[in-house]
């Protein structure tokens, strides 16, 4: 029986398809706490706390899948243990004193009045009449914006690359990119601002 008939089963009651799914997956589960826990060590987080918000979300997916939809289900619901694990790691971030120092990232602040979470080409190019679907299909603009990145001092563009994706196509948002890099979440602020200030800079557009 497949995962997503497993899947359907579990959503009509059946305690039995629930469990075989959970005991299907949790292999999966305890080696991305695993990753987890490596990854954020600097902030003490425990496998074991990891993979328990990580099978909650599990049993999430497991009731808000939607079979017709022609997704697979593993692919579903590790996306949303995932994202469980990571509000988990947000929590931990948040109860972090603020070093904002273990980072030689000496950049002096920007105050930038643009809305701090927006997508990254909403802010960059809000000045501007392309649009974000036009700088993504144009190919002048893209060999522009690399270059800029280019451009820019080597942590601001260590910063923005990781922060908006450029190297694994995932935007991170900024506590994510803050426990990334070691550094409060005001500290990433003035450093996403001033990076930014840069960047736009270097387009001359």
């Amino acid at each position: 029986m497949t995962n997503e008939e497993l899947c359907i089963l579990a959503q009509s009651g059946n305690a039995d398809a629930e469990n075989e799914l959970i005991d299907h997956l949790l292999p999966s589960l305890k080696a991305l706490a695993a990753k987890f826990e490596a990854q954020y060590s600097g902030l003490q987080v425990e496998a074991d706390d990891l993979l328990q918000e990580g099978a909650i979300g599990l049993l999430r997916a497991v009731h808000s899948f939607l079979p017709d939809k022609g997704n697979l289900f593993q692919t579903y619901a590790s996306r949303v243990s995932e994202n469980a694990m990571m509000d988990y790691v947000r929590k931990c971030a948040s109860a972090v004193p603020s070093t904002g120092q273990m980072l030689s990232l000496d950049i002096e602040p920007y105050n930038d009045p643009d809305n701090d979470e927006s997508s990254f080409y909403d802010r960059l190019f809000s000045e501007y009449t392309k649009t974000p679907e036009q700088i993504y299909i144009e190919k002048e603009t893209y060999e522009e914006v690399h270059h800029a990145l280019d451009m820019i001092s080597p942590r601001e563009r260590t910063y923005l690359r990781y922060r908006y994706g450029f190297d694994d196509d995932l935007l991170h948002d900024r506590i994510e990119t803050a426990v990334h890099f070691h550094l409060s979440d005001s500290r990433a602020k003035s450093i996403e601002q001033t990076a930014l200030h840069s960047f736009r800079e270097e387009l001359h557009w």
